[in-house]
C-alpha cells in the first residue's frame, strides 16, 4: 500500500482573498494534524497572497497541505470550491470542511472523526470570534430572540413530522459549511457539494436526510467565525451581519417557513427534509415572527414562553446561510492549542 493511502481524512477549506485570516485558520488546525490528515486549500478567484501565506504557514506548522489555485466562472463559487477539494483524494474515509476565516476548536478533528464512526454526516456549531463580536452590540436583541424561538419550534415540528428528522429536537439544527463532516460513502451517495455560489452546505445535508442517511448535529464540534461585515460570497454571513446592524427590516432565515404554509404541509404529510429552503416570496419578515410563533405553539400545544434576548457574542442562528436581505432589497468560516490526535 502506498503512503498516500494511509491518509484517510481530508480537511477541505475554500478560500477567496483570505490572506488576512488563513494563517490563523491553519494555526488552529495544526496541532490536530498527523500523518493521516491532509488539508486541501481551494484558493479560488483570488488576487492576493492567500496561497503563498498558506504554504508558508503549513511549512512552519508541519501541515500536509495541498493548494488548488482555481478560477471559477460566474454562477459558481464556494460550492464548486468545496466540490473540487473533495475530489482530490479518492481513498478517504472521512471528509471534513471548514472556512478560511474560521478557527476550529482544539479537538475539532478528533471529535469529528469519532462522530463519523457512528453517523454518515456531521454538522457542527459556529460561534463568533470573541475578539470581534463587540462590533455586533448594535443589533436589536428582540428580533434575534424571536428568530431563535421560531427556529426551535420549527425544528420540533420537523422532529415530529418530517422524514428522517427524528434527531432534531433539542439540537442546534444548523448545517454550516464552516463545520461539516461526511464519510466518503455518504458524500458520494448524495453526489457531493453542488457547485453553487451559496447554500451548498444546507443542500447536501437536505440530500443526505432525503437519502435516509444518519445525520448528527453535534454540540461538541464547533468553530469560531469572523465577524467581518464585508464577505466573499453575496448573501453570505457578512451581508447578514451588516444588514442586522443597520436596523433595517429584514427577512427571517430562508429555512424558516411561513407558519400557515408549514402547518399545511405537516397536516398533508408533504413536509420534506430539514433544512427547508423557503422560496423568496414566502419568506417571513422578522418583525412578523411573533404571530408565527403563536401558531406553532398552539399546534404543538405548548404554553407561551418569554424568550431571553441573545447576547452580541452569541452566533445568530441564521447567519451561517446568511440570505437575510431587507425586504425592500430582496424584492427588486487566539487559536486554541492541543496535542496531535490519535485516529482509529
Amino acid at each position: 500500500m502506498s503512503f498516500e493511502r494511509w491518509k484517510d481524512t481530508a480537511v477541505i477549506i475554500p478560500a477567496r482573498n483570505e490572506a488576512e485570516r488563513i494563517g490563523a485558520c491553519l494555526s488552529a488546525l495544526a496541532p490536530q494534524c498527523n500523518d493521516r490528515i491532509r488539508v486541501i486549500l481551494v484558493v479560488n478567484n483570488t488576487d492576493d497572497d492567500t496561497a503563498k501565506i498558506a504554504t508558508l504557514a503549513a511549512a512552519r506548522h508541519g501541515i500536509d497541505l495541498s493548494v488548488l489555485d482555481l478560477t471559477f466562472p460566474p454562477g459558481m463559487g464556494v460550492g464548486a470550491a468545496r466540490r473540487k477539494g473533495c475530489a482530490v483524494m479518492p481513498h478517504l474515509r472521512q471528509i471534513l470542511t471548514t472556512d478560511a476565516d474560521c478557527r476550529v476548536s482544539a479537538d475539532w478533528v478528533a471529535r469529528s472523526i469519532q462522530h463519523l464512526h457512528r453517523y454518515d454526516a456531521l454538522c457542527g456549531k459556529v460561534t463568533l470570534n470573541p475578539e470581534e463580536a463587540a462590533c455586533l452590540a448594535g443589533q436589536d436583541p428582540s428580533l434575534e430572540a424571536h428568530e431563535t424561538a421560531y427556529r426551535r419550534l420549527v425544528l420540533e415540528c420537523y422532529d415530529r413530522h418530517a422524514p428522517n428528522c427524528a434527531d432534531l429536537q433539542n439540537s442546534h439544527g444548523e448545517a454550516p459549511g464552516a463545520s461539516l463532516g461526511f464519510t466518503r460513502a455518504a458524500y458520494e451517495a448524495v453526489g457531493g457539494f453542488a457547485p453553487i455560489p451559496c447554500g451548498e452546505d444546507r443542500a447536501i445535508i437536505r440530500a443526505a436526510r432525503a437519502a435516509g442517511l444518519r445525520v448528527h448535529h453535534a454540540d461538541d464540534i464547533w468553530v469560531e467565525a469572523s465577524c467581518r461585515l464585508v464577505g466573499r460570497a453575496a448573501g453570505g454571513m457578512a451581508d447578514t451581519l451588516r444588514i442586522r446592524l443597520t436596523g433595517t427590516e429584514y427577512l427571517a432565515d430562508d429555512c424558516l417557513p411561513n407558519a400557515a404554509t408549514f402547518l399545511d404541509q405537516v397536516q398533508r404529510g408533504t413536509l420534506g427534509c430539514w433544512p427547508a429552503q423557503v422560496p423568496q416570496p414566502q419568506r417571513v419578515p422578522v418583525r412578523e415572527l411573533p404571530a408565527h410563533i403563536a401558531k406553532l405553539r398552539a399546534f404543538l400545544n405548548l404554553p407561551e414562553e418569554e424568550e431571553a434576548p441573545v447576547s452580541p457574542g452569541q452566533a445568530p442562528t441564521n447567519c451561517w446561510r446568511g440570505e437575510n436581505f431587507p425586504a425592500q432589497v430582496a424584492e427588486t468560516s487566539e487559536p486554541r492549542t492541543a496535542g496531535a490526535v490519535e485516529l482509529s
